[in-house]
């Protein structure tokens, strides 16, 4: 088994990243743009531990409508699917490999999450660190395909700004 680099990188890595875009593409024609299913300002957070735990949540901004009642236990199912449908989260240990083209191969062992197939699982990125004029960012691909609500299959990119050091 390869070595866990994340502590070689945790200055680059720990801390606290905002989802600045969320973009789906086709998997046959990469620079084909197909979908942004979060819209145009994406919500998302991912916090980083200095140990190199991981936790993100995402959601769409454009399913956010208020509940009827500021109590969740008490919110009808049409506004608890409403609610959770464009929700992702998850988290878990992160061990980090480097790729030969300088960026990193990352997986998180999934120890909870809002799905619940992917609990015991491991979710793999591609992830590429970049910084401009002093500003770190992260963009992330999955190495899985994303299923389209019509059917399609599209290929997630998630560029991050960090945030928090």
């Amino acid at each position: 088994m390869a070595t866990n680099l994340f502590d070689k990188h945790s200055d680059k890595l720990a801390g606290t990243w905002s989802l600045i875009s969320f973009e789906m593409f086709d998997p046959d024609n990469p620079q084909k743009l197909i979908h942004k299913p979060h819209g145009d300002e994406p919500l998302g957070k991912v916090v980083i531990s200095n140990s190199g735990y991981l936790s993100a949540i995402l959601r769409s901004p454009l399913d956010m409508k208020p509940l009827q009642n500021d109590e969740w236990i008490k919110a009808s199912d049409e506004e608890v699917l409403s609610t959770v449908r464009s929700l992702s989260c998850y988290a878990g240990p992160m061990t980090l490999l480097e790729r030969e083209d300088g960026g990193f191969l990352w997986h998180t062992q999934v120890e909870i999450s809002h799905n619940p197939n992917w609990i015991g699982k491991v979710q793999t990125r591609n992830a590429d660190y970049t910084e401009e004029n002093g500003q770190a960012y992260m963009t992330l691909r999955p190495v899985n395909l994303y299923s389209l609500e019509d059917g399609r299959k599209a290929r997630p990119v998630l560029k991050w700004k960090k945030i928090i050091t």
